[in-house]
């Protein structure tokens, strides 16, 4: 049950002042009004616990939301986790004793991890080929090349590429596009 002592702002249905006064009115009005005021009071009570838990599970979702942010990618962290192990492995090797076709083969087996988990994620690659068509939601064009071949802005060479989470751009496809000579 919650208090208006702490609050000074709280309605307090005891403070309305009614318009007759209890002398005016007869017994059977007098009864009504004090069942009315019953009524009243149990109304503002009820109002007054649902305001509370109103509250209460406001602060409790946003708790809530904030813990989930926090953590939201522990999943993808635990799942990393054995392939920085493998990346160790591979780091660890002595140079030495060690031809370096090994050692990118090691290499290769942690990319592929990495990017069979990025998948699991649902990451997914922006690459585009050469000759596909430049899509400047995918693609940021960082140079352009001399083309006759081409009318519209065509992907000529792929620099970097992209990423992007469902359908959200993470990071675009960094590409050379034609330009018309």
């Amino acid at each position: 049950m919650a208090s208006t002592d702490n609050n000074p702002d709280a309605f307090n249905p005891e403070e309305i002042e009614d318009s007759a006064s209890p002398e005016q009115l007869s017994p059977d009005d007098q009864i009504e009004l004090e069942k009315l005021r019953a009524e009243r009071n149990d109304l503002y009570q009820r109002l007054a616990r649902l305001t509370a838990d109103f509250k209460n599970s406001q602060k409790r979702l946003e708790a809530d939301k904030d813990q989930a942010v926090q953590f939201s990618n522990s999943s993808l962290i635990r799942a990393m986790l054995p392939i920085i192990d493998n990346f160790e492995r591979v780091l660890a090797q002595d140079p030495a004793k060690v031809d370096s076709q090994a050692i990118f083969k090691g290499m290769q087996i942690v990319h592929d991890q990495w990017l069979a988990e990025l998948r699991k994620q649902h990451v997914d690659e922006i690459a585009p080929k050469a000759g596909e068509g430049f899509d400047p939601n995918l693609h940021q064009a960082v140079m352009q090349q001399d083309s006759d071949q081409y009318t519209e802005p065509t992907v000529m060479q792929l620099l970097t590429k992209g990423y992007r989470h469902h359908d959200r751009v993470l990071r675009p496809a960094l590409v050379a596009v034609s330009k018309q000579t």
